[in-house]
């Protein structure tokens, strides 16, 4: 489970220019129930060669600060499971949540995974396959959103921010505000100021998300408080 995990990460980190297909969209929110409940993912083959695809789903799951864990899951119905998809074309497929009612926001994985073909000339199967997994939230119609933030310090220095989802909804970073007062001096910190420093840009319940503060306060910024305004 952490092996795959670890080489989703990685197939993840490849160029988007060098997959042999394109996946739109990337980050989707689902409801538990009603019609939003049914989305369309569009792939496109941009190679030269036929594309096999197998489509599957895992749920993620996260506590704290650790990486995401994998689980296959059944609470998708993904039609068509397996497509083949000629060079420049495009391929529709529909994915809609079947599991249970939600009691808080839950994230998944639709898996885009190429299959192996084998190359009539040199009798060989492909050995480069890739996968890409779309992120998916799942939540019930009404959630409770929760995020704080506070400063730490190491040997008296500011040394990181941590921000936490203690609500039961979707905390989606980019739409914060981050006003940060010390002894010293107050702070704004929109989503263009600090994306840098984030590997995120989405919380779940129980989710924490940490960066480095050191380039941004100094050793004078002491007792210092957060106060976070959604945009």
């Amino acid at each position: 489970m952490r092996l795959f995990a670890i080489l989703l990460t990685a197939l993840l980190l490849h160029s988007p220019a060098s997959y042999a297909f394109e996946l739109f969209p990337m980050v989707t929110f689902f409801s538990d129930q009603g019609s939003k409940s049914e989305r369309f993912y569009q792939v496109s083959n941009t190679s030269g060669q036929p594309l096999p695809l197998e489509i599957f789903v895992k749920q993620r799951y996260i506590s704290g600060q650790e990486s995401e864990q994998l689980i296959d899951s059944d609470d998708f119905f993904v039609f068509p499971p397996q497509a083949l998809i000629q060079p420049g074309k495009t391929q529709m497929v529909k994915v809609k949540y079947i599991g249970e009612p939600a009691k808080i926001s839950k994230s998944y994985r639709i898996i885009f995974s190429q299959l192996p073909i084998k190359d009539n000339a040199t009798k060989n199967s492909i050995k480069m396959l890739f996968q890409i997994g779309a992120l998916v939230f799942v939540s019930p119609n009404h959630v409770q959103n929760s995020v704080t933030a506070k400063i730490t310090y190491q040997d008296g220095i500011p040394s990181q921010m941590q921000v936490t989802n203690q609500g039961t909804g979707v905390i989606v970073i980019p739409k914060l505000s981050f006003s940060v007062t010390s002894d010293h001096a107050s702070h704004t910190w929109k989503w263009q100021d600090i994306k840098h420093l984030f590997n995120r840009q989405f919380l779940v319940p129980g989710e924490i998300a940490s960066i480095a503060v050191d380039s941004l306060l100094s050793s004078q910024d002491n007792s210092a408080s957060v106060t976070i305004t959604a945009e």
